[in-house]
C-alpha cells in the first residue's frame, strides 16, 4: 500500500506509529510544513531520533508533487489544522483519494457545498472522519442500552460534561501555538471537543433537535483567540416523546472531566469516559459496568476498520464518512454562532 500522511503532529505520529503497527507491507509519504512537533512516544512524551529514519518516509514539498512524480496513493489521512481540512480534502478528492481526516472536518462551513457537490461526483471515493469514540467500547455499550427501553425507562434528560485543561492536551509544545488554541487554525472549545456533538447526534439520530440555545465565551486568563467554554441547550424529539439535553465544554478544568448522565422514568445512568464505567441505577438495584482498555486501542479500531475498507473497496456508510462530518460541523457551527458573548 502507498499512504500519505499530511501532518505529523500528535495525531499525524499516532497514526503513523499505528500503521506500522498494523503490520501491512507498506510506503509512507508525508508532507510537513512545519517540523514543531518533535518524535513522540506513545505517551506524546518527546523522543531523540528522526521521524524519516525511524519510519522510512519519503517527504513531499506538497500535494501537486504526487501528480508529478505519478504516485498512486491507496489512500491519505488528513492531520492538519482543521482550518486546512476542506481545502486539501477537496485535492484528494478530486485526484480519486481515498481520504481519512481528522476531526474536525473544518473550521467553518465555507467550500462544504463544494466538498459535498464533489463527494456526490465522486462516490466511490471511500472517505472518513476520526471520531473515534465511535469505536470506544463504553459509547457502543450506551448506544446498545439505549435502544433498550427496560433498563431505565423512556428517557427524559441527558447531560454531557467535558472539561480538560487545554495546558494538558500536549504538554511537549506551548498552548498558545497549539491549533486549539487559535482561531486563524479552527480552535476553540466547541470544534476541539466536537466528539461530544458527534457521539450525540449519534446516539440520538432518531431524535429531532428542535430547539438549540447555546452560549460561548473566553471567560478563563488563557492567552488564546477563541471561545473557552460553551454551554449548551437542546430539546430533542421523536414522535411525542421529549428529551432535554445539556453539554457543558471547557479548556480550563482540572482534574478532568468527561462524563455522561441520564435520567429515565424508572431510573439512571452515569457513564464516565476516563474511569471507563457505566453505572446503571434502577430502583434498589446497582449494575456497574467496568471497561479495561488504552486510549490507543480505540484508534486501532477505528484504524483497522478503514484500512480494511480500502482493501476491500467497499464504501463507509454515510454514518462515518464525510457526509457525517459535514452535518456534525453544521451543527457545531451553528452552536458556535449561536450566541458568542466577548
Amino acid at each position: 500500500m502507498k499512504i500519505l500522511i499530511i501532518g505529523l503532529g500528535s495525531i499525524g505520529q499516532r497514526h503513523l506509529r499505528n500503521i506500522k503497527k498494523l503490520n501491512i507491507k507498506c510506503q509512507i509519504y508525508a508532507i510537513r510544513k512545519k517540523s514543531t512537533t518533535p518524535l513522540l512516544s506513545n505517551n506524546n512524551k518527546p523522543l531523540k531520533g528522526d521521524i524519516k529514519k525511524k519510519y522510512s518516509i519519503i517527504f513531499l514539498k506538497n500535494l501537486d508533487e504526487l501528480i508529478k512524480k505519478k504516485i498512486k496513493l491507496d489512500c491519505a489521512f488528513v492531520c492538519t489544522p482543521s482550518s486546512f481540512h476542506v481545502q486539501q480534502l477537496i485535492w484528494l478528492i478530486k485526484n480519486n483519494i481515498n481520504s481519512f481526516v481528522e476531526k474536525p472536518l473544518g473550521s467553518s462551513l465555507n467550500k462544504i457545498k463544494e466538498l459535498e457537490v464533489l463527494l456526490k461526483k465522486k462516490n466511490k471515493i471511500i472517505t472518513m472522519v476520526g471520531f473515534q469514540l465511535r469505536f470506544n467500547p463504553i459509547i457502543m455499550y450506551l448506544k446498545n442500552i439505549l435502544q433498550k427501553k427496560h433498563y431505565i425507562g423512556n428517557l427524559l434528560s441527558v447531560h454531557i460534561h467535558h472539561g480538560e485543561h487545554i495546558k494538558d492536551f500536549h504538554p511537549y509544545e506551548d498552548y498558545r501555538i497549539s491549533y486549539a488554541a487559535n482561531k486563524s487554525l479552527g480552535g476553540g472549545v466547541i470544534l476541539t471537543q466536537i466528539h461530544e456533538i458527534d457521539y450525540l447526534l449519534h446516539l440520538f439520530k432518531d431524535y429531532r433537535f428542535e430547539k438549540i440555545q447555546s452560549i460561548s465565551s473566553k471567560v478563563s486568563n488563557l492567552d488564546i483567540d477563541v471561545e473557552d467554554v460553551l454551554s449548551a441547550n437542546f430539546l430533542l424529539k421523536k414522535n411525542q416523546h421529549k428529551i432535554l439535553c445539556s453539554m457543558h465544554l471547557n479548556f480550563y478544568e482540572r482534574p478532568k472531566k468527561r462524563k455522561i448522565y441520564l435520567i429515565g422514568e424508572k431510573g439512571s445512568i452515569k457513564v464516565c469516559l476516563n474511569s471507563q464505567k457505566i453505572s446503571i441505577f434502577k430502583k434498589d438495584n446497582k449494575i456497574i459496568k467496568k471497561f479495561k482498555f488504552k486510549k490507543n486501542d480505540i484508534f486501532m479500531k477505528e484504524l483497522n476498520f478503514f484500512i480494511s475498507k480500502i482493501k476491500s473497496k467497499r464504501k463507509i456508510s454515510d454514518n462515518l464518512n464525510l457526509f457525517n462530518g459535514i452535518k456534525t460541523l453544521r451543527f457545531a457551527i451553528n452552536l458556535k454562532n449561536s450566541l458568542f458573548i466577548k
